[in-house]
This record gives structure tokens, C-alpha cells and sequence, in this order.
């Protein structure tokens, strides 16, 4: 079972991994490519989540539960990352309930050949963002994505929060 890591109040902590597992819109490609947020930063290899990837609309929600093999890329993570992580998924300043925040630990296959355990962090979403979402049969939510034809905004977009959809 996965670690929960949850916080609250004004404070922010780091979750304690040092390496991020990203499925969606972090992924190199994506429309928040975690090498905008760190400049120059090298994916450590590739992982498979397993559980029950959904379908959010500009990203996906991935529950740790069921059996869905779901591609993920693995990076090396400090705190000011984690930190702005943090912010894109909706944790932090401020959690609005949309991810929880998992310690895992998986076999990583490196970009420079073989294979190592490692502990990282997933972002999950939690069951109420996923209630009502369709769920998708495909393990790589980026090449589905972008396979739809469909274009991100072109600025940040808001996560389905409930202030959003009214």
C-alpha cells in the first residue's frame, strides 16, 4: 500500500523521495514539461504504475487501484521541485482536492540501460476527481493525447476544481 502524504496549513513539506514518477502533462512533451520547471534536468529512466488511469479532459487522474499498466518517466526531484509539483497539481498553496501525494517504490528501467528499484513520488488522484471520469484502456495518456489531435491552451490551464466548473 502506498504511502499517503498530506499537508496542511500554510506550511509545506517535502515528501522525503528523491525521484518523481510523471504520467501526464509533466511528461517531456507535455504541456507543463518538467524541464520547464527544471532546466536541463535528465529523466532517469521509465516505470510502469499500475492501477486505473482516467481521463480529466487537458490531463489525466491516475488511481493507484486496478490493474492498468500505465507508462510513467522517472526524474531526480529537491524540494523546489517537488514544490512546483506541488502547485501544478492543485497541493499547494493551497490543496483543492484533486491529488494526493504516494511514496512508491519500482523498478526503473534507466535511460542508460538496466534496471534499479527506486522509492518516488506519484501524484494520485483522489476517487471524488475520478468518480465521473471516463477511464482509459491505453497505458501512454501523452501519445493518446496527443494522438486526439487536440490542443492544450496556450497558457496554464486550472485543474476541474469545483470553483472551475461553475
Amino acid at each position: 500500500m502506498p504511502a499517503s502524504l498530506h499537508h496542511t496549513g500554510a506550511g509545506w513539506q517535502p515528501c522525503g523521495a528523491a525521484h518523481v514518477a510523471v504520467y501526464g502533462t509533466l511528461r517531456a512533451g507535455g504541456i507543463n514539461d518538467i524541464a520547464r520547471l527544471q532546466p536541463g534536468i535528465a529523466c532517469l529512466g521509465k516505470t510502469e504504475l499500475t492501477g486505473t488511469l482516467h481521463d480529466l479532459g487537458w490531463y489525466p487522474g491516475l488511481t493507484l487501484q486496478g490493474t492498468q499498466a500505465v507508462l510513467a518517466e522517472v526524474y531526480p526531484m529537491d524540494a523546489a521541485l517537488e514544490q512546483a509539483m506541488d502547485r501544478i497539481e492543485g497541493l499547494w498553496p493551497e490543496d483543492v482536492g484533486e491529488y494526493a501525494k504516494r511514496t512508491l517504490t519500482l523498478p526503473v528501467m534507466l535511460a542508460g540501460g538496466g534496471q534499479r528499484l527506486v522509492t518516488l513520488l506519484v501524484y494520485e488522484a483522489r476517487p471524488a476527481t475520478v468518480r465521473h471520469a471516463p477511464v482509459l484502456a491505453v497505458s501512454d495518456w501523452l501519445a493518446w493525447h496527443d494522438g486526439k489531435g487536440v490542443q492544450h491552451p496556450a497558457t496554464a490551464f486550472a485543474l476541474n476544481t469545483v470553483q472551475n466548473r461553475k
